[in-house]
């Protein structure tokens, strides 16, 4: 049964019947719920297309990209963009984007998309543990998906992230596997959440392998601080003399990494190892590098399916959890046992 076929039988206009199921705030109460309950009753799902014609209104999906991001971030954001935004329009999905400087216009720019631009549905990128524009969301009833989770109840609210667990026992299993155990580890400045359990992942998979966690193995790295974090490189190799590998916790920090080694005339997967965990970045410009990365086309292909998914029921919440993939390339030596 289609939509004009339902309106037909019980007596409701097509635009009144998209409204009430697409849970318009200008649909009377007892009419949305009259509707919600005929539906079922003749088994009538909504094609979402459909419902966006008839009622002449656009589900459109907004977006706030900020200014804020370093290099390698902007890159891995416009390849994420160019996939999503491509595969959307394919399904008559528009989606609207706007640039922001910092987090005060980030807000801004979800009140523009929420009351001028009308978007039912807003993506979020890089979200942190305790995210403010989740609570500025929350606050205006607006429904959203998050890439990464946050500090809420993960069944409360729609996401798609990295099984971070997984992806340190994958990292520190190969390392051990290839004979070495002191490991250093290259932290970021960033505040995203995955960043922060990436650090807490990574002692438990030591532990599990009954590796003494060092607390001087660690080191911070900055992305708009080439110096200071070359300078905090340096330190620590030269500190910690019997480290054999290093472990960077994003690809934004890799080639700083890199240059460091080199500045102390380390050739790379020889004198020092390394691996990153990566977003599809560092096999342009590190092709070297053995990373732990994305399964690009397996991960695009299932967060359209879930902006489809919450699409077709805003009230339900939907997840997915996927696991990032060894590459093997050159820059980890293996060590005698």
């Amino acid at each position: 049964m289609n939509i004009k076929q339902f309106s037909k039988k019980i007596g409701v206009p097509v635009s009144t019947i998209s409204k009430a199921l697409g849970d318009y705030k200008d649909v009377n109460v007892n009419t949305k719920n009259r509707i919600i309950t005929l539906a079922k009753k003749y088994n009538y799902v909504p094609n979402i297309y459909a419902k966006t014609l008839a009622s002449k209104v656009t589900f459109s999906v907004g977006l706030v990209l900020p200014f804020t991001y370093s290099h390698e971030q902007k890159i891995t954001l416009i390849d994420f963009i160019e996939n999503i935004h491509s595969k959307l329009n394919l399904l008559n999905i528009p989606v609207i984007m706007i640039f922001a400087k910092d987090e005060q216009e980030e807000i801004d720019a979800f009140e523009k998309l929420i009351n001028y631009h009308k978007v039912r549905l807003i993506l979020l990128n890089d979200t942190k543990e305790f995210d403010k524009r989740i609570e500025y969301l929350d606050n205006k009833n607006m429904s959203y998906i998050t890439w990464g989770r946050c500090h809420k109840n993960s069944n409360d609210y729609s996401w798609i992230d990295e099984d971070i667990m997984f992806s340190n026992d994958l990292a520190v299993n190969f390392i051990l596997s290839k004979g070495h155990s002191k490991i250093g580890y290259v932290d970021s400045d960033l505040k995203s959440n995955y960043i922060k359990l990436r650090k807490q992942y990574f002692k438990s998979s030591l532990k599990k392998n009954n590796i003494k966690v060092d607390s001087s193995y660690f080191v911070k790295g900055f992305r708009d601080n080439k110096i200071k974090t070359k300078e905090n490189i340096k330190k620590l190799l030269t500190s910690n003399k019997e480290i054999t590998i290093l472990l960077i916790s994003s690809h934004t920090l890799a080639s700083y990494v890199v240059d460091a080694c080199r500045d102390m005339n380390k050739k790379i997967g020889k004198d020092i190892s390394l691996i990153s965990f990566d977003s599809n970045i560092l096999s342009s410009i590190a092709p070297f590098m053995t990373v732990i990365g994305q399964p690009i086309k397996e991960m695009n292909e299932n967060f359209i399916r879930l902006i489809q998914s919450k699409i077709g029921n805003l009230n339900k919440n939907y997840h997915y959890l996927y696991k990032l993939k060894l590459f093997d390339n050159d820059s980890v030596a293996q060590l005698e046992k």
